[in-house]
């Protein structure tokens, strides 16, 4: 406030405010401080007023947005709105379907092996009047042939202690086979990575540092991370010679 002020006073100076008697007898030509000063405080509040809504519409989404026809308020919502509507329909599609089946499942294409073919990740289970004894399969598959499969209960995704309800189970388990696969579970894994990893973690079927494991990753592997339960998650790793998956490592 204190600069806008000093601004205008400065450029008020400047200038010759000339008063004329209403007879046009009498001209007065004067430059005064006290001129400059009033008229500083009069044009002051206006100032004010005008930079404060400029940096109002600067805060407010819906005037840029007005600006930019791509991102037009309207137009935003109404992708909003779309992208809501399939969500919701997708979730009540999925929720006819369970009601119907009672059957939980998720699957992915990836190729894990290296040899440019994507095998079928696939986990799926029944879920029984008792949600801790939903028993979950977790299989991997190239074309129909099985290279791995492994299962397990539901319940020991769940503590004991937290006595949970039946509605929250369920909605748990749903979220957890959601993202069982998602990106975070994969890794290319070389030497110096796994040695890295067996820091941290368990031996499985590869002991660092073995001529088993030197052999093993001459070249770079996909390792893919099973979340198995709250106690036990392990890392499958692909071994061509032997043209099988194995545990890396667990916890």
């Amino acid at each position: 406030m204190a600069e806008i002020e000093k601004e205008i006073c400065r450029r008020m100076e400047k200038l010759k405010i000339e008063w004329r008697v209403a007879s046009g007898k009498w001209r007065v030509l004067f430059c005064s401080q006290l001129a400059t000063r009033l008229l500083s405080l009069l044009l002051l509040p206006l100032l004010t007023f005008y930079f404060s809504v400029a940096a109002h519409a600067q805060n407010r989404m819906d005037i840029g947005a007005g600006v930019d026809s791509i991102h037009v308020t309207a137009q935003y919502m109404d992708s909003l709105l779309k992208v809501d509507s399939i969500s919701r329909a997708l979730r009540l599609e999925d929720e006819r379907r369970f009601e119907q089946t009672h059957q939980l499942a998720t699957q992915r294409s990836i190729d894990l092996t290296g040899d440019g073919v994507p095998e079928v990740l696939r986990l799926e289970g029944h879920v029984p009047k008792n949600i801790d004894d939903t028993r979950l399969t977790f299989t991997i598959k190239s074309g129909k042939k099985i290279l791995y499969k492994d299962s397990w209960l539901a319940k020991g995704y769940f503590d004991t202690m937290d006595h949970l309800t039946d509605p929250i189970k369920l909605f748990r388990l749903r979220r957890i086979i959601t993202i069982f696969f998602a990106n975070e579970n994969f890794e290319v894994v070389d030497s110096n990575d796994f040695r890295d990893m067996m820091k941290r973690v368990d031996v499985a079927e590869i002991k660092p540092g073995s001529a088993y494991a030197r052999e093993l990753f001459q070249a770079s592997r996909v390792m893919y991370s099973v979340f198995h339960s709250r106690d036990y998650w392990y890392g499958l790793i692909w071994d061509p010679k032997k043209e099988k998956f194995i545990k890396a490592w667990r916890n």
